[in-house]
């Protein structure tokens, strides 16, 4: 109906249009601005006429020699413009010839005209312009089940789409199951596993837990580093049961207009209602889920729009009996206090980085079906991949047995195994090596640093390898070494320990001095001294080791990056300047301390270092056992 309006309405407006008559113009001929200042400055002009547009003026001359005395003088124009105006009115002042400005002549037709066109602009276009976007928004959400831009279920619909006649497994499910994803296909933690295994039991079995009193709970938050298995769960939990499934990722909520996101998050929800049981799994739901009020404009944004409809939808007026919500994070820190209350989300499961038992099943559970050596030390290792996700161990797996391709084998060896793991700890490494010897001495004199001195706390740390084979990270050399596995563990790391770390960091830089002078020392420990400040000041701020500043925590020392800049903007420091000037005392002090220790180490056991570093010249690479007795044997 829309377009037959706009077409009437633009006729009679044409028809109105033709009505209105041509303005007239004053009839006189033509002259130049010079023939005026000549006419004014003669005084044979008393009055000029400035039309409305200052684009022309108008004037009688008094005496006219080539007018015929019987009929008046006619009336002359010249061109103008309003810089030009400026200037003539002022020369007319000067000779007391008077000014005038003239108007349009009043046209009552053309000022009803105008004034329906006004009226027009200013009420009809608004509302023609809404009801446009309206029903662009419902042709799409017709055509997608409210969700404009999603992508497409069973059944022609999104991927909440159901039958409320007929129970089908939706897309997701499908897939986990062609994919053979299962329970079984996560290997961690058994807590854990018990944890999303009951979900599972609950819906199959609902009438155990009710009998027992028990409540399943609303929702289950999964949060944890990335890479730890936690969309992983959900997938196999949509594989092994019978409930509905709907998967969504949180930033498919965000949208541009106001309220979209609010709308989505209401259809999902009356999607899972009409086919109960069902599970929601939302993905990455800091995306929608951040606190409130926390931006730079503390504003109430689309975002925190959404995030206030699934807050109502978790736990609102609307019963959820039978729907469980579940969801995935690794910004628990972010996300709003009232999403994570009892009610909302129940159960919150921490999926942790693997430990040492974990990484061997996850191991176990990645080479299934790739043909491994029967050689291979997976106990090995999954004590060498101390702080590896699931991600990544899975990645290493994969890199064993593309350097067994490379080879042209098809079975994985272990060093497959072990290039694999050192790839991924110090990145690729150069294989033609084009440096100076002089480059390649001072380089083994920085390395056989760091390894003696890890050898010589061998009570505390384990020494791998060291070597002297650049990287395309940047790295002239490296030394690989680790805490023991129990102290790894266990996290129970003593003050006495971190000193001895910050004593390996800095015995790089402390064994260039030893040989080649304080003046000589090359830029080569950079890394080394970031790495052992950044230490030295989370020990003196997060973890109380400092001597005056004991029990002192600094919540912001550890912060590499602030989630809440606008509240931070608008508070100031908790500490005084003088606290946080002890702070950079003492961690100061510790970095000095382990410092002049390496030195002194070092200058006590020349001969030794001076024996390692030939040894790793002529053979590149030096084993940590190698090492080890060198160091023990010069005691």
């Amino acid at each position: 109906m829309f377009p037959i309006i706009t077409v009437i309405f633009c006729v009679n407006i044409a028809a109105i249009q033709a009505l209105l008559p041509k303005l007239g113009s004053i009839k006189a001929k033509p002259a130049t601005l010079g023939e005026l200042y000549k006419d004014i400055e003669s005084h044979n002009v008393d009055n000029i006429y400035f039309s409305d547009d200052l684009q022309n003026v108008y004037f009688q001359e008094l005496k006219d020699p080539s007018a015929d005395p019987e009929y008046p003088v006619p009336y002359r124009m010249a061109r103008s413009n309003p810089l030009m105006a400026d200037r003539l009115i002022t020369f007319s002042e000067k000779n007391k010839v008077n000014t005038f400005f003239l108007e349009q002549p009043a046209n009552p037709i053309r000022d009803v005209v105008q004034a329906i066109g006004q009226t027009f602009d200013f009420f009809f276009l608004p509302v023609i312009g809404l009801f446009i976007l309206r029903s662009f928004f419902s042709f799409q959400q017709t055509m997608s089940g409210g969700f404009p831009g999603s992508r497409r279920g069973p059944g022609g619909g999104i991927p909440f789409y159901s039958n409320p006649n007929e129970k089908q497994k939706t897309e997701d499910q499908l897939n986990m199951q062609k994919m053979n994803i299962s329970l079984k296909s996560w290997a961690g933690s058994p807590e854990i596993f018990e944890e999303c295994t009951e979900i599972v039991s609950y819906l199959k079995n609902a009438t155990v837990y009710k009998n027992a009193g028990a409540e399943i709970p609303k929702g289950i938050l999964l949060e944890g580093p990335p890479g730890t298995g936690k969309t992983l769960l959900a997938k196999a939990i949509a594989s092994e049961t019978d409930a509905w499934f709907l998967s969504v990722s949180a930033s498919e909520f965000i949208e541009l207009f106001v309220g979209l996101g609010a709308q989505k998050i209401r259809n999902l929800f009356a999607k899972a209602r009409e086919n109960k049981p069902a599970i929601i799994f939302i993905d990455e739901i800091d995306s929608i889920g951040r606190q409130r009020g926390a931006g730079v404009n503390m504003g109430n944004d689309e975002r925190e729009q959404t995030l206030n409809q699934l807050l109502a939808e978790m736990d609102g007026f609307a019963p959820n009996d039978g729907v469980i919500v579940i969801a995935a994070t690794n910004r628990r820190d972010v996300l709003d206090a009232a999403l994570l209350r009892p009610g909302r989300f129940d159960r919150i499961v921490n999926v942790p980085l693997p430990d040492r038992e974990s990484r061997r099943a996850i191991l176990g559970v990645h080479t299934q079906n790739k043909t491994m050596d029967p050689s291979i030390q997976l106990d090995f290792l999954s004590e060498a991949t101390g702080g590896f996700s699931g991600a990544e161990l899975k990645n290493l797996i994969n890199e064993a047995a593309i350097y067994a391709a490379r080879a042209g084998n098809i079975t994985i060896t272990q060093q497959n195994m072990e290039d694999a793991l050192e790839k991924s700890v110090v990145g690729i490494v150069k294989k033609v090596d084009t440096r100076s010897e002089d480059a390649r001495m001072r380089v083994a004199i920085h390395e056989i640093g760091h390894a003696f001195l890890a050898s010589h706390f061998r009570e505390y740390f384990q020494l791998k390898k060291v070597t002297i084979q650049s990287t395309y990270n940047g790295a002239g050399g490296y030394t690989l070494f680790s805490e023991y596995p129990e102290v790894t563990e266990s996290g129970l790391y003593t003050k006495d320990l971190l000193k001895k770390r910050l004593v390996v960091a800095l015995g790089g830089k402390a064994c260039e001095k030893v040989f080649y002078g304080k003046e000589e020392v090359s830029l080569g420990a950079v890394q080394d001294l970031k790495q052992a400040n950044s230490m030295a000041r989370r020990m003196i701020g997060n973890y109380g080791m400092g001597e005056d500043l004991e029990v002192f925590f600094n919540e912001n020392m550890d912060s590499s990056r602030n989630p809440f800049l606008g509240r931070s903007l608008a508070s100031s420091s908790e500490y005084s300047d003088k606290t946080l000037e002890s702070v950079d005392k003492e961690s100061l002090r510790l970095v000095n301390d382990a410092y002049s220790e390496a030195v002194d180490i070092l200058e006590k056991n020349q001969n030794t270092v001076l024996l390692l570093v030939n040894l790793l010249m002529n053979g590149t690479t030096l084993s940590g056992e190698t090492v080890g007795n060198l160091v023990k044997a010069s005691y």
